[in-house]
This record gives C-alpha cells, sequence and structure tokens, in this order.
C-alpha cells in the first residue's frame, strides 16, 4: 500500500473517472485534530478571495459541517494534534 501523508498508508482515487491520486499531490489531515476546523475555516477564506468557484465553496461548507458533527458526537476523541518520533516519513 502507498504511504499517504507520512503518517498514513492506503490509496486515494477520484471519484470521477477513478483515477488514482499519487501521495505527492494531497495531504490528510483527521476530523479529531484540534487544528483542523481552523485550517479549513482559512482554506474556505482563501479559496474565496483568490476566486473558487461556489461550487468549491460550498463543498468546503459540507465539510466543514461533515467535520463539526463527527466532532459534537465524538469530543471524547479530539485531541491536540501530535507525531510520535520517527513516525511521519
Amino acid at each position: 500500500m502507498q504511504k499517504l501523508d507520512g503518517k498514513f498508508h492506503g490509496v486515494i482515487a477520484k471519484d470521477l473517472g477513478g483515477e488514482i491520486v499519487s501521495p505527492s499531490e494531497f495531504v490528510v489531515f483527521l476530523a479529531k485534530d484540534n487544528a483542523f476546523p481552523a485550517t479549513l475555516e482559512f482554506y474556505y477564506q482563501e479559496c474565496k478571495r483568490i476566486g473558487a468557484a461556489r461550487e468549491q465553496l460550498d463543498a468546503i461548507e459540507r465539510l466543514q459541517t461533515r467535520v463539526m458533527r463527527w466532532r459534537e458526537e465524538n469530543a471524547d476523541k479530539c485531541k491536540i494534534p501530535d507525531a510520535e518520533p520517527g513516525e511521519c516519513h
């Protein structure tokens, strides 16, 4: 399996067409990461600033809603982001 973003492994494929995405083209964040909601908000604002299409902004808003719902339902799993020594290669 491909190594994803240092800490994870697996394969990422696009829904449309099934094309496999190279690990060098993406990063992985988890909903439980306490820094991720602010990261998503910054990404939304930056996409808006640079003129991203409404469809992109709507997709980010749906993701924000999904992440916040998960966090509310799993508050005991939310945590400060971390990496163990040697974990991220």
